[in-house]
């Protein structure tokens, strides 16, 4: 080779790093909010009439709210694990909290979400509660470019302070919620708290200049239990004025025994210990926390010059019952499997401003492939959501799939929730189903299943059930 052959060479390599580097710069960025245990306990999604959360509620009115978002099991790693891999829990094994996909020799090497972008070029950091949790195994930190922060929650009260509320030892059958059923105000200052610092590293991280596009993961811990929260938030919701969800005594006489057992027995010390308000209390203050530390956050993108260029989305792991059938998450029900949803498409990457609401069911595993489709990456063949991209751009467009929700505890068999636009479907291993027609019934009251009438629609429902449920993974144990 000449010597000019070898300067054109060398030119056209130069010119082609460059404007790799500005096509890499133009590709779409990701906000990836989660929030920990948020149900539809925020403004726009009306879960409770005193819920105040204006940042969420802001993002609502720019993005397209999915008011029928479903998580793909009710309990926090298998609902994470579910959105990273892109995987049912059915399909995986992981339907509990103590198992670690990454124990399991056929997902050792799997690529998750974030993983994925960092292969196409991406900056990938992430910091709080984005899988089961913050830091060690369960967080998957080999997965990231950076963990910006491993610590969780809000600052407790002194130990005098906390359980005060005396319902600690009525729970004690059930270690972890006795353990975590807290709640009150504090007096740190909100910068102290661990979720603000959270929220100040995805700020930070957003005043930089960046060479790449970047995935940022931003995970919040509340409302998560215990609800601790500076006393500003306690002040937003006053205790005298407390509304309580609504709840039917004789709900649980028309369902199979295995619901009610998910129904548990603990919901009878909360709604008979006098204390009920002061949980509601907590826990519409620790939304009213969370959406502080969210809208944080947003202010720091909308300063910054990546706002017209970064597809945001805010998910909530599962939905949270605080006393309507259950106290707590693990069960079927649309208040334990609706969470709030939110996509943000800029109108610069193809965002329909008139874009609102979707009222089509969509399922929390279809984020893995929807963000890959609204970026311009390649397809990950293993998905097995399905990108919602098109109801993004045209919240109503025809979707006609249905969500499947999976839960099973307590190491025993699978079962499954099939939730398609108008009908909220519930089929228990061990026998028995429920169904309600949720325009009509929205709190779940009238089991329909046995009702002839309804023998079709259960057919149909049917039909999206796993064929086969993956045996529970007994591996390594944390």
């Amino acid at each position: 080779m000449n010597a000019r052959s070898i300067i054109c060479w060398a030119y056209f390599l130069v010119l082609l790093q460059f404007t790799h580097g500005l096509f890499a710069k133009e590709r779409p960025n990701v906000l990836f909010i989660a929030v920990d245990d948020l149900n539809d306990w925020v403004g726009c999604l009306d879960g409770h009439p005193q819920a105040k959360t204006p940042n969420i509620d802001a993002l609502a009115k720019r993005g397209v709210l999915f008011e029928q978002a479903h998580c793909a099991a009710p309990l926090c790693s298998p609902s994470r694990t579910a959105i990273m891999m892109g995987l049912r829990p059915s399909t995986t094994g992981i339907y509990g909290n103590l198992n670690w996909f990454r124990d399991m020799p056929q997902y050792k090497d799997w690529i998750t979400l974030p993983q994925y972008f960092r292969k196409h070029g991406y900056l990938a950091w992430g910091g709080g509660k984005l899988y089961h949790q913050a830091h060690g195994k369960f967080s998957d930190a080999a997965a990231w470019d950076h963990v910006y922060s491993t610590r969780t929650g809000a600052v407790p009260p002194p130990k005098g302070e906390r359980y005060k509320h005396g319902l600690r030892p009525k729970f004690e059958s059930n270690p972890i919620l006795a353990r975590l059923i807290d709640w009150g105000p504090t007096d740190h200052p909100i910068e102290a708290n661990p979720d603000w610092k959270t929220a100040e590293g995805a700020a930070k991280f957003l005043k930089q200049d960046h060479d790449q596009p970047f995935f940022l993961g931003c995970g919040i811990y509340l409302p998560h239990l215990p609800w601790y929260a500076p006393k500003q938030f306690f002040d937003l919701h006053p205790l005298k004025d407390i509304v309580l969800p609504p709840h039917k005594p004789d709900d649980f006489d028309d369902i199979p025994a295995t619901g009610k057992r998910m129904g548990e027995r603990h919901i009878k010390h909360l709604r008979e210990s006098g204390k009920w308000k002061e949980a509601v209390q907590a826990c519409l203050a620790a939304d009213s926390f969370a959406d502080a530390c969210v809208g944080h956050v947003l202010d720091a993108l909308e300063k910054s010059p990546y706002k017209d260029n970064t597809v945001i989305v805010l998910w909530g792991d599962h939905g949270y019952d605080v006393g309507e059938k259950k106290f707590a998450k693990m069960a079927l029900w649309e208040q334990t499997t609706r969470t709030p949803l939110i996509i943000h498409l800029p109108e610069k990457l193809g965002g329909n401003p008139q874009a609102k609401t979707c009222a089509r069911p969509v399922s929390l595993l279809d984020l893995y492939p929807t963000l890959l489709d609204l970026c311009g990456l390649p397809e990950n063949p293993k998905n097995e959501g399905r990108s919602i991209a098109p109801l993004v751009r045209n919240p109503k467009a025809k979707w006609p799939y249905p969500v499947l929700i999976t839960h099973s505890p307590h190491w025993v068999g699978a079962n499954h929730a099939v939730r398609s636009e108008r009908f909220h479907y519930i089929h228990y291993e061990k026998g028995g189903e429920e169904l309600y027609e949720v325009a009509k019934d929205p709190h779940q009251w009238n089991n329909l299943a046995k009702n002839p009438n309804y023998t079709k629609v259960k057919v149909k429902l049917k039909q999206w059930l796993p064929k086969k449920n993956a045996p529970h993974f007994r591996g390594v144990k944390p």
